[in-house]
């Protein structure tokens, strides 16, 4: 055995023991944490709980998953529900058609999903009511494996219950109301599972940086706009430049929208697999186009930086959404993970915005 190797294992072995004896003393009543008082780069002075093993310095109460820690070699934050912001509002519309959900599926599996319906609220009400129920009876019959599976099933499935519900209570009108969906599954705080149609998003702030998790369906993608034609679909362009399917829908993907499915509007999902690194991430965020029309993946990840925890973000996200002139219902879901308030890269964006849970005001360089 060379040097390195030895150098490695002589580490793996001195995190797994210390990772030990912070289960035991974790099993004894001890506190798997400790307090100091630092200052901010903010300008303001708190007690800030630091991890003891000193992987992450975070602004919000994430206690250690022992389990998952042990497992991986080193320290994994769990994510409680309770820690997670949301918020929506209503905006300039005359009604609310964003839907969201956040809350524990079973145990070591968080859910998390935002539905911005169109064309009335029935569809974006019925994901919002049943995909839950469509999640668990399909991770019911799949291992843990095979969880992307359970969430395309889930999806088709969902869509195909919704076209039977339409069909007994529904409104005798030519076109059917419809939803986007964007649904994240969080595995044992390290495995992010991810099923999107439409152009809601999903998004990591990662070192500072934004980084995409979802592609918009929409049909300037050239795959999507294929699909269209070749199930004898027309893809129209309107006046401000869009293109509608059949000149209705904005997007390729959809749940309902039935009358558009034998064009190629599909509830297809796109599902992907993403692993959480904690000692970079800071959080998870799901947005509605009512925020994504107005604001880029940066300016998102730089309002949520600027505030001090994960409900204060979401308010404050839509309420910058709508000073950005959204006249779009907003809706987000912010989830801490384990740099959250830690990032040493932050790119803060030609508008500097201060931002309070009360107020969102904005101050415009002069660049006139």
């Amino acid at each position: 055995m060379n040097f390195r190797s030895t150098f490695l294992l002589s580490k793996s072995l001195a995190n797994c023991s210390k990772l030990r004896l912070l289960f035991l003393q974790s099993s004894k009543g001890f506190s798997t944490r400790s307090a100091t008082t630092t200052k901010h780069k903010y300008g303001s002075s708190k007690t800030v709980n630091v991890d003891i093993l000193g992987t992450w310095d975070s602004r919000t109460e994430l206690p250690l998953e022992l389990e998952s820690s042990i497992n991986y070699g080193k320290p994994i934050p769990q994510i409680l529900i309770s820690s997670v912001g949301t918020h929506s509002i209503q905006g300039r519309r005359p009604y609310n058609e964003d839907r969201f959900v956040a809350k524990e599926l079973r145990p070591n599996l968080l859910y998390f999903s935002v539905f911005d319906g169109h064309g009335g609220s029935e569809c974006a009400d019925y994901c919002y009511s049943h995909m839950e129920n469509h999640l668990t009876f399909w991770l019911d019959r799949l291992t843990v494996n095979d969880i992307e599976h359970a969430i395309d099933a889930a999806f088709i499935e969902l869509n195909n219950s919704f076209s039977r519900w339409w069909a007994f209570h529904g409104k005798a009108t030519s076109n059917v109301p419809g939803t986007t969906a964007t649904v994240a599954l969080l595995h044992k705080n390290m495995d992010l599972y991810l099923g999107h149609v439409g152009d809601s998003r999903a998004m990591l702030c990662r070192g500072g940086k934004a980084r995409r998790l979802t592609t918009d369906h929409c049909p300037s993608l050239v795959t999507e706009k294929t699909r269209i034609e070749q199930s004898q679909g027309k893809v129209i362009v309107d006046d401000v430049g869009r293109g509608m399917v059949n000149g209705r829908l904005a997007m390729t993907r959809s749940l309902g929208d039935l009358e558009l499915k034998p064009f190629g509007v599909t509830a297809v999902p796109d599902v992907r697999k993403i692993k959480i690194k904690h000692g970079r991430d800071a959080f998870l965020v799901l947005t509605t186009d009512g925020i994504n029309c107005v604001m880029s993946d940066q300016e998102i990840c730089d309002v949520i930086q600027r505030t001090e925890d994960p409900n204060d973000a979401a308010h404050c996200l839509t309420d910058a959404a709508l000073h950005y002139s959204s006249e779009d219902n907003a809706t987000a879901i912010v989830v801490p993970l384990g740099s959250w308030g830690n990032s040493n890269q932050i790119c803060f964006s030609n508008i500097p915005i201060a931002l309070t849970r009360s107020s969102v005001s904005f101050h415009f360089k002069n660049d006139f």
